[in-house]
This record gives C-alpha cells, structure tokens and sequence, in this order.
C-alpha cells in the first residue's frame, strides 16, 4: 500500500495499546528484511533514515526502493527522517515525500528549540508531514565511560511534564520523543523507565509518544511503558548488533584460507534473514499483552 501519514499511525497505536517499530535500515537488505517480518507479522511499521545513510544513497534511490517495496505489503507502512540538525536536511526529506520528520533540538537552548521546531512544522504542513522532536536530552551510550554511568546521567536529564504541555503547545508538533530512562545506543535490556512520568507527559500533551533507545529496554518495562502512553519505539542498536554478527559470520563462513572469495549475490540472503527475526522479535514485543 502508499506510504501513510506517520501520527495518524501513531494515534491508532496509541488508541489500541500497541507500539510501531521505527526501524533504522541501513541498506536495501535490511528495508527488506524489516518490511518482510512486518508484513509476516501484520503489524505496521516505520522505516527511519538519519543522516548518513542519506548521504550514503541519496534520496531518490531510498524513497524509489522504500516506496516500491511498501506498494507490495498490505500493511502500513512510514518513512521518516530521524534526528535532523539541519533545514536542508529537512527540506529533502519533505520534496522526496518522507512522511514524517524529525528535528532535533534537544541540545539546543530552550526557546531555540521551540522557535526552529515550530518553523519546522510550518513547512512539513505544506507537505502534510507529521514532526516528531525532543525534549531533554536522552544521550548516548558511547558518550559515558561505563553503561552504569550513562543509566545514572539519563536519570537526571529526564523531561518535566509541565515543560512538555509547553512545548507541545508552542511548537505544535504531531509526536513527542521526551527524556524517560532510556538512551540511544543500548543493545542489552539496561534501561530504568520513569513509568509514572510518561504518564504524566501523555496526559499534559495528548500526543503519541515516541520512545527513544528502544533496544535497552525489556519486555516488562516496554510493556509498562506503551500502556502509559509510548506508541512508537526506535530499535537500532539491538537489529544492528545481530545484523554485523550475521554479516561476520557468514563472511568468515564462504571465505576462508589464503584466498577470501565472498559471494556477494548470497551472503546478503543470510544476513538479511538473521534481520528479519530481530525485527520479528521486536515487533511482537510491541504488541497488546493478552
């Protein structure tokens, strides 16, 4: 089916007590392997491009593939820009017609980040774009020296409610990625969610929430979670950690001795399958508890 709008998928999310999966392909393999276990699994999801995977194949060889390869499922499906800095990234985005955009400000001095993600939403209403941006600031792994450090540093970054009914209202965005517990970056199941704070931040805003470092979050926790308000949860760290193990291993597999010879027209169907599962595996961690 065409692309569809991302905060109207959000809002059905949110109203049925699930979370959509944005994940975040880095070839052709993997927009296929994600698109497969959706569509196996008949759960709509969200394909997310950053930066350098743009800068790597350029927009209209994404949006040709992403667009042909959703026309063949018969589930929803998104294509959004993650964590944009900068207008023209934005403004490519929105001509090559992702359906939602990310700007982040997050480092930004407060009323910067309200006055360039509201410019932001201007423009994507043009295009009948959704916005997603965020609020505190949820870090990185790679930044802390130990995971311990980095959990201890999140916990005092975390979003105030009050400041999230603010931004909301002055930007005018569609979907809220707020500062909870978790960061980005996190393959093991480490992160301690302020359960009651999203809550409370879902309340104050009324938007669907989206849930950042989705990959160190457990079952329980995420559980926990999409029923306070979460609907989208980004999973990057986890997919990729097994998708380069795959990768390893299948190359280490058909190249051995002296002369290396991979088959480059079949060492990819493996790794795409290891793919697939972790994004199975997510996606069923996502849905209603029974």
């Amino acid at each position: 089916m065409p692309l569809v709008n991302t905060a109207a998928l959000l809002r059905e999310a949110q109203a049925g007590k699930y979370a959509v999966g944005g994940f975040e392909p880095y070839t052709i393999d993997q927009i296929q392997a994600i698109l497969e276990a959706a569509e196996e699994e008949q759960a709509p999801v969200i394909l997310q491009m950053w930066a350098e995977v743009i800068e790597t194949w350029g927009f209209p060889t994404l949006t040709c593939v992403v667009r042909e390869l959703a026309a063949r499922t018969s589930v929803p499906v998104a294509l959004h820009l993650d964590h944009a800095t900068t207008d023209a990234l934005i403004d490519g985005a929105l001509a090559a017609g992702f359906t939602s955009v990310m700007f982040d400000g997050s480092t930004l001095p407060l009323e910067e980040n309200i006055a360039r993600t509201r410019a932001v939403v201007e423009r994507a209403r043009e295009y009948g774009a959704s916005v997603e941006a965020e609020l505190g600031l949820i870090g990185f792994l790679g930044d802390y020296a130990t995971p311990e450090e980095a959990m201890e540093a999140v916990q005092k970054l975390l979003t105030p409610p009050e400041l999230a009914a603010r931004f909301v209202r002055e930007t005018g965005i569609d979907i809220l990625a707020p500062a909870v517990g978790s960061i980005h970056g996190c393959p093991l199941p480490m992160a301690r969610l302020d359960i009651l704070r999203i809550q409370a931040i879902a309340a104050a805003t009324g938007l669907p929430l989206a849930l950042h470092g989705g990959s160190g979050v457990g079952e329980a926790q995420m559980h926990a979670a999409i029923s306070a308000g979460i609907a989208k949860v980004n999973v990057d760290a986890e997919v990729r950690t097994i998708t380069i193990a795959a990768l390893k291993e299948e190359v280490n597999r058909i190249g051995t001795g002296a002369k290396v010879f991979v088959d480059f027209a079949r060492y990819p169907r493996a790794v795409r399958a290891a793919t697939k599962e972790a994004v199975r595996a997510r996606i069923r961690m996502l849905q209603p508890v029974s």
